[in-house]
């Protein structure tokens, strides 16, 4: 048995098919913790239509996702927790194939999977992400590439470090303080839809998010930088602390590293790319950074390839059987 921990806040117009998405898996034997963060549209009453005895409601002041997350983690009935999304949508074998995966890799605490960003009606790209734990933990010098709302873990690894702490960015700040304690993994496979939510953020607001995942990294880029995020060389740390700045710092800082050392340019063709976007207008830049326009090319290449017809069936199937 197994427990899916969501936690919603105002999520009416798209609860309904996250919800059924789970209730519909093929594993069968969980219970469904929904922790509402004191909502103020309708969802309690979408929730309760949906009538399963799995379904455990608990609906309390808005407090937050980290502090609503941990609160669900403290009182969940089963030692191992799948993380759920209100909006997004989970394929219908994606807890049994993720318990099949970790029965086949006894050894991972912290499993996600590949995913597909969606919006609206249609996928607009795929996201396949490092699958064995050291390239997860190298890649946590930049960024999170275990996704959040796909994830299973025991929920007494979370518990043990005090849970979730931050509030953005709550779950990269949190595998952070786990890379000496967890081993990572990734289904290679796409076993959840997550939905993308443009939302109205000014630049300014922009730049204060940025700047909170900045902090988050500062303990780590001490002088204990390469040791801990298992880099190699001196190239590769002018690269990455390159790339931090490009992503969340000040981008003409990432020039700065990169041109430490010009073989960088030579190992990672993105440098180039990422040079002339830095020279070219701040608001393209921003845009650029937000929209994941490397994936979406990807994603546009890869438009006729196998997988790409099989998960797009998928997704049109499993949205009008949710609707």
């Amino acid at each position: 048995m197994i427990t899916v921990l969501m936690s919603t806040f105002n999520n009416a117009e798209y609860l309904s098919s996250s919800i059924k998405s789970i209730l519909n898996q093929s594993f069968k034997n969980f219970e469904f913790l929904i922790i509402d963060d004191g909502s103020t549209d309708n969802s309690s009453d979408i929730i309760k239509s949906l009538n399963d005895y799995r379904i455990r409601y608990i609906k309390k002041q808005t407090t937050g996702l980290a502090d609503s997350l941990n609160y669900g983690l403290r009182i969940a009935k089963y030692d191992l927790i799948a993380r759920m999304d209100a909006d997004d949508i989970a394929l219908p074998y994606r807890i049994e194939y993720q318990l099949n995966y970790l029965s086949e890799h006894p050894n991972i605490d912290i499993l996600s999977s590949w995913y597909a960003i969606f919006s609206g009606e249609k996928i607009d790209y795929f996201v396949h992400s490092p699958v064995d734990d050291y390239k997860i933990k190298k890649g946590l010098a930049l960024y999170s590439h275990i996704s959040h709302p796909s994830v299973i873990y025991q929920k007494k690894i979370i518990l043990d470090v005090n849970g979730y702490r931050e509030k953005v960015f709550e779950d990269y700040e949190l595998w952070l303080r786990l890379m000496g304690k967890a081993i990572f993994g990734n289904v290679p496979k796409v076993l959840l839809f997550q939905r993308y939510r443009k939302d109205s953020l000014s630049r300014n607001d922009i730049a204060a998010k940025y700047l909170v995942h900045y902090k988050i990294q500062e303990p780590y880029y001490s002088n204990k930088f390469r040791q801990f995020f298992l880099i190699s060389s001196l190239r590769e740390e002018y690269a990455i602390r390159g790339w931090r700045e490009y992503f969340w710092g000040t981008e003409k800082k990432a020039l700065r590293y990169w041109l430490k050392d010009w073989r960088i340019f030579l190992h990672d063709y993105r440098t180039i790319i990422a040079s002339i976007m830095v020279l070219l207008n701040g608001k393209l830049l921003v845009w650029f950074k937000e929209n994941r326009i490397r994936y979406r090319i990807k994603f546009f290449v890869s438009s006729f390839s196998k997988e790409t017809r099989v998960i797009k069936n998928e997704f049109m199937t499993l949205r009008k059987n949710l609707c």
